[in-house]
């Protein structure tokens, strides 16, 4: 198993990043697999409590954040899971796998979706 840096946050917390370029290049090298895992997080913490958007990172001494919608969610999670195929993280693989088969779960069928060109009428 491969030892990685973590910046030990909790649950549903804003990751602080730093804002000039070259350090926040260099926290990224770093922390990348780290910051994953936590959009990783955040999205179930999101999907769990069916929330719209889901603040995921702030920039240090700014007010700039960056958000991630629900209709994004899946998209993150392809990427990240691509991600950990292409660097062989495979341990870390089976959450992306697991939210995403949620999400997959939570999306309406075509089928089940009333047809709004029809409006229900009382057979006579």
């Amino acid at each position: 198993m491969v030892k990685r840096k973590q910046a030990n946050l909790k649950e549903n917390e804003t990751y602080i990043i730093p804002s000039p370029n070259d350090e926040m290049r260099l926290f990224i090298a770093k922390f990348k697999v780290d910051m994953m895992e936590h959009i990783i997080s955040s999205i179930k913490f999101a999907v769990e409590n069916k929330l719209p958007i889901i603040e995921i990172f702030q920039f240090k001494n700014s007010s700039f954040v960056v958000t991630i919608a629900s209709k994004e969610f899946a998209t993150n999670l392809d990427h990240i899971g691509k991600y950990y195929k292409e660097n062989e993280i495979y341990e870390l693989y089976p959450r992306v796998e697991q939210l995403q088969k949620i999400l997959k779960d939570n999306i309406p069928d075509e089928k089940e979706k009333p047809d709004k060109s029809s409006p229900d009428k009382p057979e006579s």
